[in-house]
Parts: structure tokens; C-alpha cells; sequence
């Protein structure tokens, strides 16, 4: 039987350990960091009413059926977000200190439908290197950001063109000069933003899992072999031998450790995979240009709970709407994430992305207010643009805070890609 290693013990590297179990034949799982889970990564120690927060990956769409087999698989439960019912179907959009109407959207998209109806066809689907068609080719050689200026009438100053922008910003989790205009037009090319979510909020069908969506990487760590899984083991390095077997050398609280194998199934981001010496492992220039090279979104999440759901009360803001909220303002995007739990409070997640996102550098990947002022300040600035959405809303705001910064988890370094 063959010696297999996985490094990384999130959802891939645990899901791969199941499906070899599965065909009869046993793995090593080794695992930087202390934790089992990887992104699917849950907080249900800070919430009054016993709510839970995601501190990474957060919505299961209806699409991602691996991860729904799996649930099923080991009988948890989930909570339906309820995003596509029609008391959720219009988001509050605010842009240029107004309410945006899903009525002015459907109008001001519609100019720009057949266009990037057309653009999707030229361009051909997908655009790889090896396979692009000449408008693929241009196209991708556009930023986001220009295309808005080149093809929205009034850009940037138009809400519809905010509105792109904030749509590829928070999707891909960069700033859309750095992006290339294929992701804006493969998004919106082929959708209406008029029904349901414009940005990276939950789609339709989306759910989440109830206690946490951490609670299915436990449970395929559970249903694996005691000792299978070695926490604190960091990949420093990779070689292929001659007779093909690999080494893999680890650094780990005793020392440096070599694990020989004649398979190894790598789950680590390249963001952290290119800072192994990996020289020797025999990977091809195509493939050394993808590790070095893949960029890696610079997304962040603030927490906010507050004593009740205020953004459901009568206001000036649109009525019904679905708890997703999109704006021009240094917030950009904000959900909530209280939907389906128990409790009576509300809980928001504020998701900045690009240099916004970025910006927080906190001395913790993952922290609360309790741990640092600058959490507590963080949540003020946020609650004072939120009045503009919603005016009254900071007279309901517990003080319980945190905040999510992947881009500094050392086993991460970055949102996704």
C-alpha cells in the first residue's frame, strides 16, 4: 500500500483523507497550524444569544454539491438563508447619499445588457492561456476599472458604475484597477444584478451550517483514524527522488521533520505554497508561474451585533429588503449574518475588500473587541457611515465587535483567490 501524506487539514486535504478511506487505503494529514478546518472557521464564543459568526468562509451555495453530500453524509443541519423568497429579493443599495431603487438598477443595466451579452460571446468561456479568442484576449488585457469608465455612460459617477465596481471588488477581493474586465464581464454578462445579490454576498439557495459551518471539517476529522492528523507541522520544503518517492520536510515544535511518501496531496494556497522550497519537486515552469503568481484577495470581515435586527424597523431605507447592503461609502459591503439563529439580537458583517480591506493590519488574524481597542474603533467608524443607511441605528449597537483579517493568517495569506 502506497504511503500517501496530505498537507493541510482544511476541508480539501479532509475530504481527500475521506474519499482514500473511503477506497480502502489510509494517509498522514499534516497541518501548520494548531486548528482543524482551514477556512471554515467559526466563532461561537463572542455573541450574546448564542449566535454564530464565520470568521472566513461563510455562505454554502445551492451549487457546491460536494460539501452538501458531505453534510448530509454526517447528519448536520443547516439554516436557509432565505435569499430568493420574495420578502428577500431587493438589497438596499446606497450610492451618492440616496437609496438606489432596484427599479433605476434594472433600467441602467438594461443599456448595458446586450453589451456584455455580446462581449460574454466573443470572448468565449473559459479564457485560459492556452485558449482565448481575440476579444478574450483584449479584454482580459482591460482592467474592471476601465471597462466601467470606457463603457457605463458617467463611469464611476454614475451608480450603476459604482455598483460594477463594488460588485467585482467584493467578488474577487481586490480593487478593480487590478483586475482584469473578463471578471466583470463573465459576472454580470450572463445575469440580471436586478434579482438577487450584485456582489459576494449569499446567493439564492444559499445556507449555512447551524453551530457553525467548522462543525463538518470536525466531523470528517472525527470519522478518520485516531493519530492520522499532525497539527504544528509546517511544509518547509519538497523534494522528488529519483525513484520517484517524495520528501517532504516539516518544521515542528520538536525540530525539523522528514516524512518520506510515494504520494502527497498538497490543499495549501499557493500564497503560503510559494514560500516553500519547493525547486526540487519536479513541478513544471506553468505550474511554478501559477504558485508564484495567483493573486489573493484582501478581504476582511467586521463583526457588529446589536440588540435587535434595526435594519428591518421602519426607516427611510427600502422596504422589504433582504439584509444585504451595498454602498459607495468606505463600508462597501454588509450582510446579515443573524438570519436563522436563535436569539433576538442582530449580528452584521461589514466585508471590505482591495487596499479598504487590507487597511485594518491588525497584530491578530483574528481578534475581538475585548482583545483590542483598535476593534472598538473600527466598529465606531463603521457604525457612523452605517447611520447614513440607517439613521438610529448606533443606539442599538451592543459594543460586542470583532474582526476577521485573512491576509494576516500566516497559514492563509489571503482571502482566496
Amino acid at each position: 500500500m502506497p504511503r500517501i501524506a496530505i498537507v493541510g487539514a482544511g476541508i480539501a486535504g479532509l475530504s481527500a483523507a475521506l474519499t482514500l478511506q473511503d477506497a480502502g487505503l489510509s494517509c498522514s494529514i499534516y497541518e501548520a497550524s494548531e486548528r482543524i478546518g482551514g477556512r471554515m472557521h467559526s466563532d461561537t464564543t463572542t455573541w450574546a444569544d448564542g449566535m454564530v459568526s464565520e470568521w472566513c468562509g461563510e455562505f454554502i451555495d445551492g451549487d457546491h454539491e460536494t460539501i452538501h453530500q458531505l453534510i448530509e453524509r454526517f447528519g448536520l443541519n443547516t439554516i436557509d438563508l432565505g435569499w430568493g423568497r420574495a420578502d428577500r429579493a431587493q438589497n438596499v443599495m446606497y450610492f451618492f447619499n440616496r437609496y438606489y431603487s432596484p427599479e433605476e438598477l434594472a433600467r441602467d443595466f438594461q443599456a448595458l445588457a446586450p453589451l456584455l451579452q455580446q462581449q460574454v460571446q466573443e470572448a468565449g468561456y473559459p479564457t485560459t492561456h492556452a485558449r482565448f479568442t481575440q476579444e478574450g484576449f483584449r479584454l482580459d488585457h482591460l482592467s474592471v476599472y476601465e471597462w466601467i469608465e470606457h463603457y457605463v455612460e458617467g463611469g464611476h459617477d454614475a451608480p450603476v458604475g459604482h455598483l460594477l465596481d463594488a460588485g467585482c471588488t467584493g467578488f474577487y477581493g481586490l480593487d478593480t484597477s487590478e483586475q482584469s474586465s473578463l471578471n466583470l464581464v463573465y459576472l454580470f454578462g450572463s445575469r440580471d444584478p436586478s434579482r438577487g445579490s450584485t456582489t459576494s454576498g449569499p446567493m439564492q439557495g444559499s445556507s449555512k451550517i447551524v453551530g457553525g459551518n467548522e462543525q463538518l471539517p470536525l466531523a470528517i476529522a472525527h470519522s478518520l483514524p485516531e493519530g492520522c492528523i499532525h497539527l504544528r507541522h509546517q511544509l518547509v520544503a519538497l523534494e522528488r527522488k529519483s525513484d520517484a518517492s517524495l520528501t517532504l520536510t516539516f518544521a515542528t515544535a520538536g525540530g525539523s521533520l522528514e516524512v518520506q511518501c510515494e504520494c502527497a496531496i498538497l490543499t495549501l494556497p499557493f500564497s503560503t505554497l510559494r514560500h516553500v522550497d519547493y525547486q526540487r519537486a519536479g513541478f513544471d515552469p506553468l505550474k511554478q508561474v501559477a504558485i508564484e503568481q495567483l493573486g489573493y484577495g484582501t478581504i476582511s470581515k467586521l463583526f457588529l451585533q446589536f440588540d435587535l435586527p434595526y435594519w428591518y424597523e421602519d426607516g427611510p431605507w427600502p422596504h422589504p429588503h433582504s439584509g444585504f447592503i451595498i454602498t459607495d461609502l468606505d463600508i462597501q459591503t454588509l450582510w446579515d449574518a443573524s438570519i436563522g439563529q436563535t436569539g433576538s439580537s442582530g449580528l452584521l458583517v461589514d466585508y471590505t475588500s482591495g487596499q479598504r480591506g487590507a487597511a485594518y493590519a491588525p497584530a491578530a488574524a483574528y481578534s475581538t473587541a475585548d482583545d483590542s481597542a483598535n476593534i472598538q474603533r473600527s466598529a465606531q467608524n463603521c457604525l457612523q457611515q452605517l447611520e447614513r443607511v440607517f439613521p438610529g441605528i448606533s443606539a442599538h449597537y451592543t459594543g460586542r465587535a470583532a474582526l476577521s483579517y485573512a491576509s494576516g493568517d500566516p497559514y492563509l495569506l489571503g482571502s482566496y483567490a
